[in-house]
């Protein structure tokens, strides 16, 4: 350090602890370095950079301080906007503030009577109004006490303040099958106050059914070939501590089941029983015969339903205890079979009575390995068969005895060894016995049936030999023979008739005409007769018997008998009155007094549209017992 340095140093401290201590800036001590002075404009960029220096650092630091200024604003107003959205959450009127708590069992045991409570709570700021909760049940829910089924309920709550709660307690039963669930719906619609619209809130819980009354069970092959002949098991046990008085139990077949037999035979048509008086722990069995058709890897379901019987209609379920379904895929057959009824491949065919049924059975090796000793058998179902008139062809020989076409390799040797993909066809014709409505007698609902059965012998894998079997049905309905005869009377008749006989030119002659309907084998509806008036003809409008339902068009010249049903073996009368005026260009000629008359109709048990025809009539009434031939003709 320089001695003027020192001694400022040493004048300095004596000032500073003197009496008469004075201020004194930086300068009096430190000599302040001043810029350079540029001495030339070319020194100018010196001064420059140093200023720019200066400023730099200005900035940074204001810039700095607006930072600072702009977080600690943003902060303030996260703040605020937090504390308010805070606030206001408590007030926000919402579905979400309204809570729906459900106290129920979990699992319950069939037909037996268990609570519900549903609790309505208001968790907003202002009150609920006009609050009703809807309550969906599934299938297998009931009343206690009148045991009706419980599709929905509902209950008005009206308004629900603030904080308010609301218990609404509802007491069912439930049936159904065991180990399943149930799901309920809710549904709470309301209005808040001050709103007109209508708001909801939904929720669903489940219900486990733990057992049932009765347990049922179904067993049946899970595979199958179209055709084939199976059997249904069902298994009935009780499950209740106290009798069941009545039970009934009903089959939904799948489609392509045709229904043979069952032990015990059913109680109403082909699929339901009644049991009576079912004890504790009671088991029962149903064994249920039948033939499934249907396409390859078809699946067929079958349902088996049971419960007390319906307070409207015994035969039918009123309250399902219990159900359960099985199901059975269709296999390709080993043997393939077919049947072709008159040139159809459908199931069930028709057929017209007095014409004779032609059936072809076709086969196939859908095996990939040859099949021997091929046996194809028909055996024909129905009274109406008239067995003189079977053929079978391609060797096929008819056992009588049972109503049986058989065919094998003795009478058709291709059938002794069927290589892979191998097809052929036999056939056979048959005629019914006479049905129509000059029969000696009546059969109702016709009906032949035809239950074909294939068997053969393959090697397996195994190098052992292996029985294979094929089934497959066909039936066919015959229609019923309907029938109309139209008549023209003069002499005789529910009227009577004036003029001259023969008619004569110019002159008005009056005819009765009697229309008759005959029925034979099934039931008719919608039967319907028309026939025309010629232009020289009158229709009269007398009707016999009154109210029978016989109409004139007179725009048309349309004569229609509405005659609705006509029963199994029933016939129908009618008559009408119409005048007949001949011109002179009519002479020696025997005039028509009506056209051809049609009769159209649906078969009840074929459900085909049936018909008939007859010719018509002319003034040459045949049909009337004092008639002479020469009563025909007009005369002058």
């Amino acid at each position: 350090m320089s001695d003027d340095v020192k001694d400022k140093i040493a004048e300095l401290e004596k000032e500073l602890y003197s009496k008469d201590f004075k201020t004194h800036v930086a300068e009096d001590i430190v000599p302040q370095k001043k810029a350079p002075q540029a001495s030339v404009w070319g020194d100018v960029g010196v001064v420059t950079s140093f200023l720019d220096k200066r400023l730099s650092s200005e900035e940074k630091h204001h810039i700095m301080k607006k930072f600072v200024k702009i977080s600690a604003s943003f902060f303030v107003i996260a703040a605020i906007v937090s504390g308010f959205i805070w606030w206001r959450g408590a007030n926000i009127i919402s579905g979400e503030n309204i809570a729906i708590d459900i106290a129920t069992p979990f699992t319950v045991a069939g037909g037996d009577s268990f609570e519900t409570k549903f609790t309505i709570t208001n968790n907003n700021k202002v009150p609920v109004d006009m609050a009703t909760l809807f309550v969906e049940y599934p299938a297998g829910f009931y009343s206690v006490g009148d045991n009706t089924e419980l599709p929905r309920i509902s209950k008005d709550l009206g308004s629900i303040a603030l904080g308010q709660s609301v218990t609404m307690s509802v007491s069912t039963l439930l049936y159904g099958e065991n180990n399943t669930n149930k799901e309920v719906s809710l549904t709470l619609e309301y209005r808040m106050a001050g709103s007109n619209a209508v708001l909801k809130k939904s929720k669903t819980y489940l219900i486990k059914i733990a057992s049932s009354p009765v347990n049922v069970k179904l067993q049946m092959l899970k595979e199958v070939s179209s055709g084939q002949e199976i059997n249904l098991i069902v298994d009935i046990a009780s499950n209740s501590k106290d009798p069941i008085s009545t039970l009934v139990i009903s089959a939904a077949y799948p489609a392509g089941f045709s229904f043979l037999s069952a032990d015990p035979a059913p109680s109403y048509s082909t699929n339901t029983w009644s049991f009576a008086g079912l004890s504790p722990q009671e088991k029962r069995t149903i064994k249920i015969r039948g033939v499934i058709e249907g396409q390859e890897n078809e699946e067929k379901v079958t349902k088996i339903s049971l419960g007390i019987p319906s307070t409207k209609d015994e035969r039918l379920i009123g309250v399902v205890y219990n159900a359960t379904t099985e199901s059975s895929i269709i296999m390709k057959s080993v043997l393939g079979i077919d049947l072709v009824v008159n040139n159809n491949r459908v199931q069930n065919n028709v057929a017209s009575l007095g014409k004779g049924v032609k059936v072809e059975v076709f086969w196939q090796n859908n095996n990939p390995t040859r099949v021997s000793d091929a046996v194809i058998e028909v055996k024909l179902k129905g009274v109406i068969l008239d067995r003189y008139s079977i053929y079978a062809s391609g060797g096929g020989f008819y056992r009588s005895v049972d109503n049986t076409i058989v065919w094998d390799k003795t009478g058709a040797s291709e059938l002794g060894s069927l290589d892979p993909g191998a097809r052929g066809a036999v056939s056979f014709s048959f005629s019914p016995i006479s049905l129509g409505v000059d029969a000696s007698r009546i059969v109702k609902n016709p009906q032949m049936i035809f239950e074909v059965r294939a068997t053969a012998r393959r090697i397996s894998e195994a190098s052992a030999s292996e029985d294979i079997t094929t089934f497959a049905t066909r039936s066919v309905k015959f229609e019923t023979d309907l029938r109309v005869l139209a008549r023209g009377l003069y002499f005789s008749g529910p009227f009577e008739n004036t003029g001259p006989v023969p008619p004569q030119a110019d002159r008005e002659t009056t005819y009765t005409i009697l229309l008759s309907i005959r029925n034979s084998s099934n039931n008719v509806s919608n039967a319907l007769a028309k026939t025309t008036l010629p232009i020289y003809v009158k229709w009269l409008g007398r009707v016999s018997p009154d109210g029978e339902g016989i109409t004139y068009n007179e725009s048309t010249r349309e004569i229609t008998w509405n005659v609705g049903r006509i029963q199994t073996g029933g016939t129908r009368d009618a008559a009408f009155q119409i005048s007949f005026l001949p011109s002179v260009s009519q002479i020696n000629s025997a005039p028509f007094l009506m056209g051809d008359t049609f009769l159209t109709g649906t078969d009840d048990f074929t459900k085909t549209e049936i018909s008939d025809k007859k010719a018509a009539l002319t003034t040459h009434i045949s049909s009337d017992p004092q008639f002479s031939p020469n009563d025909a003709n007009v005369v002058n």
